[in-house]
């Protein structure tokens, strides 16, 4: 807050050297012109020479009277243009340690987060990825080596690091081993794929989301160790083709998806070692009661998944549910 009141007062300064420094020269051009009985141009000229003490020989001899009006000219201009440029430095200055501190308190900010979500990339997918992430209250960091996008992201308060997310040295200032899931959506497939590979060779517990603008390089990102991998041209052609197919059952999913007035969520919960579900059957926990959910899947540690799963199947550790239920924000959504 001070720091704002300080770069308020700066700028104000500064506005009221700029509105000086006007009022000067066209007192002085108007002054020359009456006086001397100069053109506009000469008497702008000679206002400017005079005022900024450069020395240079008159435009045009002065009068006596021309001469009084140069020198009160000289002690008033002067004085306007060491002010003016003493709000300009003390702008720069101040902007300056700004930005430093401001990233430094960024750095900091950044390297204490945790199961936080890197996101490469602020381009179309990145800035979308970006809005649902804060509706969704859910911790993350941009990375971006373009500077106006760093810009950007400065004026929306958005936790960034401006650098090739290629670079290890990068990813270790995200804070990637302490992170929950990476996002490449670099500008190419390349990118995205050295990104992948090198993202997984420093944590090898972390979920890699990869977008391909070629679908026939998803094997590739799989070898690389992508977790998922996502294609918008595959997702759209399916898309329209479900449209075309069951297009009220894609209005229905968009319309729970899209309007946040719809109490709906579909959320995830694991079964862990101090769970009541733990070794017990979907009937026996009573997950309808217990979650006050309808369970649309289980996912099993051993990789096989159980969608729409009946009432005797069995929970183990690890296990992950699928549900769905009203709004509620002390799970986590999908």
């Amino acid at each position: 807050m001070q720091i704002t009141v300080i770069n308020d007062q700066i700028r104000s300064g500064l506005r009221r050297g700029a509105l000086a420094i006007l009022v000067v020269l066209i007192f002085g051009t108007a002054g020359y012109m009456v006086i001397e009985g100069w053109n506009l141009l000469d008497a702008f000229y000679m206002t400017v020479i005079t005022v900024s003490t450069v020395g240079i020989t008159e435009v045009h001899p002065l009068s006596d009277t021309g001469r009084m009006f140069t020198a009160f000219l000289i002690f008033g201009g002067v004085g306007v243009m060491a002010y003016s440029l003493g709000r300009l430095a003390e702008f720069m200055f101040q902007r300056s340690i700004t930005n430093v501190f401001g990233r430094r308190a960024m750095v900091k900010k950044i390297s204490q987060m945790k199961k936080h979500v890197i996101i490469c990339g602020y381009g179309r997918t990145g800035t979308r990825v970006v809005n649902e992430l804060i509706a969704a209250n859910k911790p993350f960091v941009v990375i971006d080596e373009n500077e106006e996008e760093a810009r950007r992201m400065d004026m929306l308060g958005i936790p960034h690091i401006v650098g090739d997310a290629t670079e290890e040295e990068i990813l270790e200032i995200a804070n990637i081993t302490e992170a929950e899931s990476l996002v490449a959506a670099l500008d190419s497939d390349a990118e995205n794929l050295f990104l992948t590979l090198t993202a997984s060779g420093l944590c090898a517990d972390l979920r890699v989301i990869a977008r391909v603008h070629e679908p026939e390089n998803t094997r590739k990102f799989r070898k690389a160790g992508a977790t998922r991998v996502v294609s918008p041209i595959s997702s759209g052609a399916n898309q329209i083709a479900q449209l075309l197919t069951r297009p009220s059952v894609v209005d229905l999913v968009e319309l729970v998806a899209m309007d946040k007035s719809i109490a709906l969520e579909v959320f995830e919960h694991e079964v862990t070692a101090d769970s009541d579900m733990l070794d017990q059957t979907l009937a026996e926990a009573r997950v309808r009661q217990t979650l006050g959910a309808l369970v649309l899947a289980v996912k099993h540690t051993d990789g096989t998944n159980a969608f729409d799963p009946g009432p005797e199947t069995r929970l183990h550790l690890g296990d992950i549910l699928v549900a769905i239920r009203q709004s509620n924000e002390n799970e986590q959504t999908i």
